[in-house]
């Protein structure tokens, strides 16, 4: 009888706590997209923000994650493709889908694309974001640590898609300027930000566009002529905004009168001087520049990030007294640097600190004009290059010059979501002991320790 009400006791005991079990999973599984985020990051954790995003999403949006496969990027693909499916897990109108970029060259031909991409598709219309751009390295990378920019990218893809807030930034042509065909990245991420981009021929046209947010000048290697200096200023006067950018001239001394004019009817000098860099000698070279960062819209958020462009053969920049406009400095060189005067010499090699003639670092090489009321008037930097193909990849460029042209643009749309600081992995290869080791503790030695303990359990139960 003892024995009897034991056995009865296990089993009672038993089916209550499968029966707790089954209540439990049912109850969990009722909460739907409940999670409990428990990494040291909150990687799993989507802002106010970005869960605003994906509730106002109303119609279908495929999310194609397209990736290249190789040992150094599974897990950074890993990192992507979780965190679509968080953002998939919270609106059933997101819709994932993953694919091997290699086998599958019809979609990389059909959106443009030559690595590994996120692409968001809505009827007829799509946005790309490059998966290498939400990933940077911080500090000097020897840990192996790096920032995740994911959520805010995607998040802006998502509000870009459904917003009927669209901007236009014609750039200007006939200088030498940097064209569009050398700027395809900058141009494709404009239009990802509905900013249209076109040319404008101003001497063809007789005047900039009415409907233009931004006229912006990339590095012109000619001066501007007296009836288009007339026509911008015509353009800026009834409520347009610019973007300088200036290009290195051997002449720019004595050939850029109206360009030097065009940027002094806000208060900064062109000192036409080329920087040099002491601090970057060793690794790039003494003609680049990493600057920092002053105090503004377009700079703060990058600063906390630690997102620095990466200039080069900059001209250096000062600001003389004016009431018109606020002038606030965007980037300067380091203290160990200088403005070579003597381009002369620069082109021959031959650079030294002249502390009497040449300009002394810091120096300015950025600065955004406002009006007196806090509206953006304009932009004007002390280089160009950065915009190009071959080099808006680098550092903090391209975000440099989209949170410009944001800013400009007046868009409304625009997010502060931080990114994320993820430690360094590390791949570990073992040698066939160590494998053999692992599978035996693991697959063989545990499970066996298991079932000994439960079979010693049952004996002595059995002999009570």
């Amino acid at each position: 009888m003892k024995k009897w009400l034991s056995h009865t006791n296990s089993t009672v005991l038993s089916v209550a706590v499968i029966g707790i079990f089954i209540l439990l999973t049912l109850f969990l599984n009722s909460l739907g997209g409940f999670q409990l985020d428990l990494t040291s990051n909150k990687q799993y954790t989507l802002s106010d923000q970005s869960l605003t995003a994906i509730k106002n999403v109303k119609d279908d949006v495929n999310i194609l994650v397209l990736t290249v496969e190789n040992a150094n990027n599974t897990v950074l693909n890993r990192e992507v493709t979780d965190m679509v499916k968080e953002y998939t897990k919270r609106n059933s109108k997101l819709k994932l889908k993953q694919y091997n970029l290699t086998q599958e060259p019809a979609l990389a031909s059909k959106y443009g694309i030559t690595g590994s991409s996120i692409v968001l598709e809505q009827g007829d219309q799509h946005k790309v974001i490059d998966i290498a751009s939400l990933f940077t390295a911080t500090g000097d990378g020897s840990d192996g640590s790096y920032q995740f920019t994911g959520e805010e990218k995607l998040t802006q893809a998502l509000m870009n898609m459904s917003s009927t807030e669209m901007h236009k930034m014609v750039f200007l042509t006939g200088h030498e300027e940097l064209n569009l065909a050398q700027m395809t990245t900058l141009q494709s991420s404009l239009e990802q930000n509905n900013v249209q981009t076109e040319e404008l021929q101003l001497n063809q046209a007789g005047k900039v566009p009415e409907d233009a947010d931004v006229l912006a000048i990339i590095g012109p290697q000619r001066d501007l002529s007296d009836t288009e200096m007339k026509a911008i200023r015509t353009y800026l006067s009834n409520g347009g905004k610019l973007l300088l950018s200036l290009g290195f001239v051997e002449d720019m001394k004595s050939s850029w009168k109206n360009i030097d004019a065009l940027m002094a009817d806000y208060g900064v000098v062109d000192e036409h001087a080329v920087m040099v860099d002491n601090q970057q000698a060793s690794t790039m070279g003494p003609l680049w520049v990493v600057p920092e960062y002053g105090t503004h819209a377009i700079t703060d958020k990058l600063a906390a990030s630690q997102l620095y462009p990466m200039l080069s053969l900059s001209i250096a920049l000062t600001s003389k007294e004016q009431d018109k406009y606020t002038l606030s400095p965007l980037i300067h060189s380091s203290n160990d640097s200088y403005g070579e005067t003597n381009i002369g010499g620069l082109l021959q090699n031959e650079t030294t600190n002249d502390a009497e003639e040449d300009i002394q670092g810091p120096v300015e090489l950025g600065y955004a004009a406002d009006t007196t009321d806090g509206k953006p008037k304009a932009v004007i930097l002390g280089s160009s290059i950065f915009m190009q193909d071959s080099e808006i990849a680098n550092g903090g460029n391209r975000d440099f010059i989209l949170n410009t042209v944001n800013y400009l643009s007046e868009k409304e749309n625009g997010l502060t979501i931080r990114p994320r600081v993820q430690a360094g992995y590390e791949t570990a290869y073992l040698n066939g002991e160590q494998a053999r080791t692992i599978f035996f503790v693991a697959i063989v030695a545990f499970p066996l320790i298991f079932v000994i303990i439960g079979v010693l359990l049952w004996w002595r139960r059995r002999r009570v």
